[in-house]
């Protein structure tokens, strides 16, 4: 039987590998589908189904996939110059010429407004 010093630190043990980031020079990120079959089936709850484990997987859906995505992206694009030169230049056309300024001021501005606001 564990003593209660024994409990406390297998806790804390757990608490401080949860909000340790992971080492990005060693470690590889999991990919888009291992981080799918976390949020379905993972540990990070003791129940595989319930309430708990439905706003986690909604939470996937939602903010953690896109977010993923858009990130490993623009990860991509900034490894090569030659990658990220020709898509700014791409997009600087278009944000200055024909309907580029107004998709920024009525569409683009406030998305990202309205996604600051919520995650701000």
């Amino acid at each position: 039987m564990d003593t209660l010093r024994e409990q406390i630190r297998s806790g804390l043990g757990g608490i401080k590998g949860y909000w340790t980031p992971p080492s990005v020079l060693t470690e590889t990120p999991a990919s888009v589908a291992e981080l799918a079959a976390y949020a379905h089936w993972g540990a990070w709850t003791k129940s595989t189904d319930g309430p708990l484990r439905k706003l986690g997987i909604v939470w996937h859906r939602a903010f953690s996939l896109p977010a993923t995505v858009v990130c490993r992206y623009v990860e991509w694009l900034w490894q090569r110059p030659g990658r990220l030169i020709p898509v700014y230049v791409l997009w600087k056309l278009l944000i200055s010429t024909g309907p580029g300024p107004w998709v920024v001021d009525h569409l683009i501005h406030p998305i990202l407004g309205v996604i600051a606001w919520v995650l701000l």
